[in-house]
């Protein structure tokens, strides 16, 4: 088919099976080239599969988001739509985002030719992961242990063939679609009135809040048992990227934009009452007008994130004890325990006051951070104490005593998070900003000497410090020389094109982290935040 320039290539479709036989680029199901963007309406209805009708909260498939939100058409520009979403977020997220390409970097029922393009090794390497884990072509393994992250897949609610090719689409994120898109729904004025809250009973996730945002990256970006979504060390050994340390802004700042934050959704004067009736912040009008301006968003969003992959980190040890076959996994312990070196004494093998020999959970994960509105600090002190008691009593790990560690602690977990969701509804002043980076830098100072803890620490670092200059607190000079120098250090970019796999610049960061220079990363960490306090 010809479409303005644009082709693709003939699909084979067999109705027996509902599979496309022949090799599709997704870009090509949607026409893109040279940035036109086409919707191939014919094709859609071919390879979707009905979406099913049982679930109230059920998934509907990529071509039903990407009806309206793949260009306004004449009548909703008209009508004002776009001046609250611009209704090209489905093109944004094809062309520019890797989650729409996270299927295609692992597929392995490519042609040979194709294959043998550069851009093409992360399908090598997945072809041979599956290989040396005895993982046989049409079995199970690969959709309960690669497409879980890389496309979202249930076993309840399997993918479309169309939707496999779309990796992380819309509704791995945003949560199924069966009743908020319904037209009754969120296509009418009505929907933008209603509450984030409001919104999750129709089955639309809020991404508004850090806390339900980053529990949605973790679940892959760390791991979530339940939901089939956990590396194993075997995996690891056979050649899975290494995951790095999470920090929320940093990761939404490395994905091309398919969305508009809300102060630009909303005209300054009504600003005010969304945040007064959804927020829960009090004041008079001029009152939250300023605190809305003067807020550091970005820092507060890192600052969530961090609290809740903590919390997550310490549920991921709780699923796993819980788990035969997962529990003692080596993949649940920090790599370093293990991948250090040993002929000569460093500060990486001074574990003091730990057991020498006796593997930790990752440190970026066990660290308490000081939220000024979290009211249950303390028992998240004792629940990290009470976990690194019992990794440090037994070699791997008391399970015993993390199994009642589990029983005890679960309840508490919620309710942390139920403090984080009251937290992020409070704006993030200057003196927050300060008071979490000198407490950062503090507790983290004698454990800097882990790569991954570094790179973490330098990523919430940079978010506070760039946002501080975004306020005229700090100037953009004074800064960038150790910044430059920092992400130099750690590779701090992760900022990737579409196509280009992880697989790039992964051995290279592995070296950096057995070896990287612990002491000069000190000295550029303390150096900018004592510039962010001055």
């Amino acid at each position: 088919m010809d479409g303005g320039g644009s082709q693709c290539k003939t699909i084979v479709l067999d109705a027996a099976s509902s599979r496309a036989s022949a090799f599709v680029d997704p870009r090509a199901l949607f026409g893109l080239e040279a940035g036109r963007f086409h919707i191939v309406v014919w094709l859609f209805i071919a390879l979707a599969s009905a979406a099913s009708a049982s679930d109230s909260h059920s998934n509907i498939g990529v071509k039903e988001c990407a009806a309206c939100h793949s260009a306004p058409s004449p009548i909703y520009s008209a009508l004002g739509v776009t001046r609250f979403v611009r209704l090209v977020e489905a093109k944004e997220w094809l062309e520019h985002d890797k989650h729409a390409y996270a299927y295609q970097l692992i597929r392995r029922d490519l042609p040979a030719e194709e294959l043998r393009k550069e851009e093409r090794k992360s399908n090598l390497l997945s072809i041979e992961i599956t290989k040396r884990l005895n993982w046989k072509e049409g079995d199970e393994d690969f959709k309960r242990k690669c497409l879980t992250c890389h496309v979202g897949y249930k076993s309840e609610q399997p993918p479309s063939p169309m939707d496999m090719n779309f990796g992380v689409q819309c509704e791995s994120c945003h949560g199924p679609g069966s009743e908020y898109t319904k037209t009754e729904n969120h296509q009418q004025v009505s929907w933008r009135a209603k509450s984030p809250q409001q919104k999750t009973e129709f089955g639309l996730w809020d991404l508004t809040s850090a806390s339900e945002t980053a529990k949605i990256c973790l679940s892959c970006h760390l791991g979530d048992i339940r939901q089939n979504r956990f590396i194993t060390h075997d995996m690891y050994a056979a050649g899975h990227p290494v995951l790095p340390p999470f920090d929320l802004q940093t990761f939404l700042d490395a994905m091309p934009p398919h969305w508009e934050s809300l102060p630009k959704k909303l005209p300054f004067e009504r600003r005010a009452e969304y945040h007064r009736v959804h927020f829960d912040i009090a004041g008079n009008t001029d009152e939250i007008q300023t605190a809305i301006q003067d807020s550091y968003d970005k820092t507060g969003r890192s600052m969530i994130g961090g609290l809740v992959a903590n919390d997550m980190g310490i549920e991921l040890i709780h699923q796993a004890v819980a788990d035969p076959h997962t529990w003692g996994d080596y993949s649940i312990y920090n790599c370093m325990g293990c991948h250090q070196e040993l002929k000569k004494k460093s500060v990486k093998s001074q574990t003091s006051p730990r057991t020498p020999g006796r593997p930790f959970p990752a440190d970026w994960l066990t660290l308490d951070y000081p939220f000024i509105h979290v009211s249950s600090r303390g028992t998240q002190a004792t629940l990290l104490t009470e976990l690194l008691t019992s990794f440090n009593s037994v070699p791997f790990g008391d399970a015993k005593q993390l199994q009642l560690l589990s029983e005890t602690h679960l309840q508490s977990l919620q309710g942390r998070f139920n403090d984080r969701r009251k937290a992020e509804k409070q704006a993030t002043t200057k003196q927050d900003v300060r008071q979490w980076l000198k407490h950062l830098i503090a507790t983290r100072q004698d454990m800097l000497h882990d790569y991954w803890v570094a790179k973490q620490t330098a990523w919430m670092v940079c978010v506070a410090v760039d946002e501080l200059v975004e306020h005229r607190e700090l100037t953009r000079d004074s800064v960038l020389p150790t910044q430059k120098r920092l992400r130099e250090l750690l590779r701090l970019d992760i900022h990737l094109p579409q196509r280009q796999s992880v697989l790039t610049g992964q051995k290279a960061e592995l070296e950096m982290a057995r070896s990287f220079d612990a002491d000069l990363c000190k000295e550029l960490l303390n150096d900018l935040v004592k510039r962010a306090l001055e």
